[in-house]
């Protein structure tokens, strides 16, 4: 136990180790900025939980953004890069959180300065099925929903997790595109725009030179998709 919470802590400095890599070295485009009014519930997709730590840096210097995280391992490892980035990360059940914390994040979203993040299909999927705590946070809180959907020219797509996480390569561009959906609502969610042709962006597509398996930063990537959750 004590060798794993080692093997634990070291992974989590070299992840953000990584992170601060990627700040100084990734080129981030944001299409349709002014959908983001500093107040939104902001939805993305599981497989870009990694890339949204740099995303929403930049989001909190107009307002601030509490991210939402399951109790779990796999959240104490996200957890851990929120914090060591200074941003605000907020534990919730699987599904639906107990009521209290449910009633906190309401109550959160009252300021008109500050967003609640979530990855609409986390922790466990499906893919680009999104959970109805999404829309209810929007819907009881009245406010609009924001959806981030994330492009990148080069990446670490692992199509062999349900995800198919991406990890983006340090030299890269991300580019943001934001959509915003209004005040959503339970009964009639909003179709949600998915994801570019990932065969676009992967490092991983068959006609890359950079596939080959065994690599240092596939390794990585791997160890960082099996620690990824809801964000």
């Amino acid at each position: 136990m004590e060798e794993r919470t080692k093997g634990t802590n070291i992974w989590r400095r070299l992840s953000y180790g990584y992170l601060k890599l990627l700040e100084k070295t990734v080129r981030i485009e944001w299409q349709q900025p002014e959908c983001y009014r500093g107040h939104n519930v902001i939805g993305f997709w599981h497989e870009d939980s990694f890339a949204m730590n740099l995303a929403l840096r930049a989001m909190e210097r107009d307002a601030a953004v509490s991210v939402l995280v399951t109790p779990d391992e796999q959240g104490q490892y996200f957890q851990y890069l929120l914090e060591r980035l200074g941003k605000d990360a907020v534990r919730i059940g699987y599904g639906f959180c107990n009521a209290g914390t449910l009633k906190d994040i309401l109550e959160s979203l009252r300021d008109n300065k500050r967003s609640v993040a979530i990855a609409m299909d986390g922790p466990f999927g499906p893919r680009h099925i999104p959970k109805k705590l999404t829309y209810f946070l929007s819907e009881k809180s009245q406010t609009e929903l924001l959806g981030v959907t994330v492009s990148y020219s080069r990446a670490v797509s692992l199509s062999g997790q349900w995800d198919h996480c991406h990890i983006p390569l340090p030299f890269s561009k991300i580019t943001m595109r934001l959509d915003n959906y209004g005040v959503a609502a339970c009964q009639y969610p909003p179709r949600i725009r998915l994801y570019q042709d990932e065969k676009k962006c992967s490092i991983m597509s068959t006609d890359n030179l950079l596939t080959q398996r065994g690599t240092v930063l596939e390794e990585m990537s791997t160890q960082i998709a099996g620690q990824r959750q809801l964000m």
